[in-house]
């Protein structure tokens, strides 16, 4: 769990800066993050809902670097990122090499991820060329070469605000077919969700509900929210989420 921080400024601002990005400043100072980079960006919308989350701490209240998500994505995208892009899409790769999409059980539960799945899958191909294979035995799939190429140049084609979206979106949702359809925006976030969560739903219609397995439903879908909220005001697409 994140450390408690006490507030400890009176004034936050943003600034235009002279590249034409802007400042999230605090009593004045640019920001720093943790690995020393000004918090700078280049979007105004996002720079304001930056500005709104420091703004949103009461005086001498304590906080967790989780209650100010977007400065947490920035924070990735400037420290992480950019610095690094084909690790991080090395990382992502290993997603596709076991997406969940790819996995299908027998039975009700099998059928309802046919439903839900295929046409994911379908819409993946018509985009990049390629249809995933699917599987319902317990033995792992080897990703095709064309496959991992695929996956390879939809993230290397990204700007590094969609990549940033899409690294969170992958571990939310354990596929990278979805983390790209939503970084790229032909995948809407409650469908994302819903697949995401197909099993563990399935379970609890059999089983009853568990408050651990809503509460990891609810994660992933504040997870697959925070970073599309953040793509948009990259953007520059205003939105009216707190």
């Amino acid at each position: 769990m994140s450390q408690v921080i006490k507030r400890f400024w009176k004034e936050v601002q943003v600034a235009p800066v002279d590249d034409g990005g802007y400042a999230v400043e605090l009593d004045g100072r640019a920001f720093r993050l943790p690995g020393g980079t000004s918090l700078i960006v280049t979007s105004l919308p996002l720079a304001e809902a930056i500005a709104e989350e420091w703004r949103a701490i009461p005086p001498a209240a304590g906080f967790r670097t989780s209650d100010l998500p977007m400065t947490q994505m920035a924070g990735t995208q400037l420290e992480r990122i950019g610095n690094d892009r084909d690790q991080i899409i090395g990382g992502l790769l290993a997603y596709g090499e076991s997406d969940l999409l790819c996995y299908r059980a027998t039975g009700s539960l099998g059928r309802e991820q046919d439903l839900l799945f295929d046409p994911v899958l379908e819409a993946f191909a018509q985009r990049h060329d390629v249809c995933p294979e699917v599987t319902r035995s317990l033995l792992p799939l080897v990703m095709t070469a064309s496959l991992q190429q695929a996956f390879a140049k939809a993230l290397e084609r990204m700007d590094d605000s969609a990549l940033t979206c899409a690294s969170i979106c992958a571990p939310a949702t354990g596929s990278l077919i979805l983390a790209i359809g939503l970084a790229e925006g032909w995948v809407d976030p409650v469908s994302a969700l819903s697949m995401a969560s197909v099993e563990e739903r399935h379970q609890m219609a059999q089983w009853g509900e568990d408050e651990a397995l809503m509460h990891e439903i609810e994660k992933s879908g504040n997870d697959i929210d925070v970073a599309l909220r953040y793509l948009a005001l990259c953007y520059g697409i205003e939105t009216n989420q707190a």
